[in-house]
């Protein structure tokens, strides 16, 4: 994208320049009358019309103007984004973010949305503190990643409430401003954590986007909950225009895409034995391949030896799993990515991006490097 002239993307500002974006994401621009945007399409540049098609108010950044000055002028510390699908979540996190750093600071951002997060793989938890603005958080080195191991929260919201707590602790030593992005379940029932997040994460911000018939009895509930708490303040956000979202097509190609430019990094096959793996973790379980003080710490269980012997002699379910590889210093964060290939003779077998690792977390995802294609 070739910008003659000023303009602004996601609180960046751009002045007679080039720009590569690459992630399958709309992207909102602002630009000033005189200013010229040329899209490449093949060898040729063709310009950018404005198109008339939405009001002003269902498009572009200046929807969350009003959010971005109460955040600024009353000094919000923890801000948590809760609303269903391609409402903008991922939009808004990183404008606040930019704007932030254009007055100094450096947010930290928690990207947990498990299935469609910019900071990590699909399955992940991505935590960053941002040190310079950017359009595209997916090209950002996350600082510390955690692994649910699926795609769903569904099952999983204790351990994505305590890995969101757990980033949060690691990362946020000069109380730094924290903007936690949450994923798209919003279904009002039980099963829902978004207010247990809330209670274990205490933020003094809340920005709900997208009211309607399938969030407004989730809102309401956090309203009832947290209104009279005079710390919080929640915010009704506004999402973009309908019409501008993603589809579930759209979704599926972009974690297709992550997980595609991940396998290019799995250049390793390590070979490593079950009793140099301090701990296995598969289904929100840590399941210890060796009885130990170590592992019995992590977990507070005992050995769970026939599990893992099951599982394991099970080469259906071995193979193609997408696994993450932690080291014993923090076994929660995550150090690399691979594939497991195989279980055969007590030895594992990983096409990995590393060659040192202690303990396995296996997802429920399989990944086919030869056609880059996800299964469920």
């Amino acid at each position: 994208m070739k910008v003659r002239g000023e303009c602004e993307i996601l609180g960046v500002k751009f002045k007679n320049t080039f720009i590569i974006y690459q992630n399958n994401k709309y992207l909102p621009i602002e630009k000033n009358a005189d200013t010229i945007i040329s899209l490449k399409k093949g060898k040729n540049y063709f310009n950018l019309e404005k198109k008339s098609k939405y009001d002003q108010d269902q498009i572009g950044t200046n929807i969350w103007d009003s959010i971005i000055k109460c955040i600024l002028n009353s000094n919000r510390k923890r801000i948590i984004i809760i609303g269903p699908s391609d409402t903008g979540k991922s939009t808004l996190t990183l404008f606040i973010a930019n704007k932030l750093l254009n007055k100094g600071l450096r947010p930290l951002i928690i990207d947990s949305d498990i299935g469609q997060g910019e900071l990590s793989p699909p399955t992940c938890i991505g935590a960053t503190i941002l040190s310079k603005q950017t359009i595209d958080l997916a090209r950002v080195n996350p600082d510390y990643v955690n692994f649910i191991g699926d795609i769903q929260p569904v099952g999983y919201e204790s351990r994505i409430i305590d890995c969101i707590k757990n980033s949060y602790d690691k990362l946020n030593k000069n109380d730094n401003i924290t903007i936690i992005n949450t994923d798209g379940f919003v279904d009002n029932n039980e099963n829902n954590y978004k207010i247990d997040l809330i209670k274990k994460i205490d933020p003094d911000c809340i920005i709900c986007m997208g009211e309607n018939d399938q969030t407004i009895d989730l809102f309401d509930s956090i309203r009832e909950e947290f209104s009279g708490n005079l710390n919080i303040k929640i915010i009704q956000g506004q999402a973009p225009h309908k019409e501008i979202r993603k589809t579930s097509y759209d979704r599926r190609v972009k974690r297709l895409i992550k997980y595609s430019n991940l396998l290019k990094t799995f250049t390793k096959k390590v070979f490593i034995s079950k009793h140099k793996v301090i701990a296995i973790y598969y289904q929100n379980s840590f399941l210890l391949s060796e009885r130990n003080t170590e592992t019995e710490k992590i977990n507070g269980i005992g050995s769970k030896d026939k599990i893992i012997k099951d599982l394991l002699n099970n080469r259906n379910f071995v193979r193609n799993r997408f696994v993450g590889l932690s080291l014993k210093e923090d076994y929660e964060k995550i150090a690399g990515f691979g594939i497991l290939k195989e279980f055969n003779k007590g030895y594992f077998m990983i096409q990995s991006s590393i060659n040192k690792f202690d303990n396995i977390f296996i997802s429920d995802i399989k990944l086919y490097n030869d056609s880059t294609s996800l299964f469920r």
